[in-house]
């Protein structure tokens, strides 16, 4: 048996032998390490955030290779921060939700249903090639599974209704369904819809199923209060061809593992969807609430404001 930090491992086995900490305990430890702080409002200040989140944006203050912050880290410093995200958290669920609504449960619906009738995705044949029969299967069980735990009354006056179907139109499955199951359909549409479908916002349909795809691991890193700022992105959008998007490519390449390069996919989008709104306005505005926030760690260049992504 041997002793590892808070593990114990027995012939290959770890366990965890960490015991739960106080609150005062846990203040303790954070002071000790450099943070400056009040241990009272420190203590209230863990009492209502967990102590493990709170790390989360105390990490990139950490001495290299050390568990101690560098000098002048304070909680005044990190709550600006913990606070800012919660806002680009807010700002970026408000977006995406125009955007899904818009582009999934809208736009899609009209054309699939159109193209293949009201039941379209319950047949395999209905998508393209790239779909296997079991992510077909496993498109079902998921609607299935949230149908049975629906209480929606459309789903109910349906059922009711029209009790020799054994399915919902697609525009009522849209509507009880996720972002994330909706851009998995999105991504095994038929050509014969999804072309015309990327071609109304003038992207290679290969890109705009990226970008759907990371727009909606997004929405569930902001719909589980997780932190965006100085976040790299799990799922990387591709960046679209030169040729035809020059402003993705002024100076350097837009990072797309970054917050910076969903705010430019977002602001494009949303000027397609509505004309004369541009999210970048209001993201400048929460912004002018934070000018301590250094974008540069969420991949912003220093002339983002007027980067050409933005002049669309």
């Amino acid at each position: 048996m041997l002793q590892c930090g808070g593990f114990f491992i027995y012939e290959g086995e770890m366990k965890y032998t960490k015991q739960p900490l106080s609150f005062q305990e846990q203040a303790k430890i954070l002071l000790k390490r450099g943070l400056i702080a009040d241990n009272d409002e420190l203590c209230h200040f863990l009492s209502r955030v967990n102590y493990y989140r709170f790390t989360g944006y105390l990490y990139p203050f950490r001495k290299k290779g050390s568990d101690h912050f560098v000098d002048g880290t304070s909680l005044e410093k990190v709550k600006n921060i913990y606070d800012f995200d919660q806002n680009l958290r807010h700002f970026t669920l408000s977006t995406l939700e125009e955007i899904e609504i818009s582009i999934l449960r809208t736009q899609m619906v009209e054309k699939f249903t159109r193209e293949c009738g009201p039941f379209c995705y319950t047949n395999k044949n209905n998508f393209s090639k790239s779909i296997s029969v079991d992510m077909h299967n496993r498109i079902m069980k998921i609607i299935s599974d949230n149908l049975e735990r629906s209480d929606e009354e459309f789903v109910n006056r349906f059922r009711t209704k029209y009790s020799d179907e054994d399915y919902l139109p697609f525009w009522m499955i849209s509507e009880s369904n996720s972002f994330g199951l909706l851009s998995l359909i999105f991504k095994h549409l038929p050509y014969n819809v999804l072309i015309p479908l990327s071609k109304e916002y003038n992207l290679h349909s290969t890109v705009f199923i990226s970008w759907i795809h990371s727009l909606s691991n997004v929405r569930n890193i902001c719909a589980h209060y997780s932190r965006l700022w100085n976040r790299t992105l799990p799922i990387k959008p591709s960046i679209p061809d030169k040729k035809y998007h020059p402003e993705f490519h002024y100076q350097h390449n837009i990072r797309n593992d970054k917050y910076w390069v969903i705010l430019a996919i977002m602001n494009y989008l949303i000027v397609k969807i509505s004309i004369g709104r541009k999210p970048i306005n209001t993201f400048i505005k929460l912004m002018n609430n934070y000018p301590q926030i250094r974008l540069d760690k969420m991949g912003f260049p220093p002339d983002w404001q007027s980067h050409p992504v933005f002049k669309i």
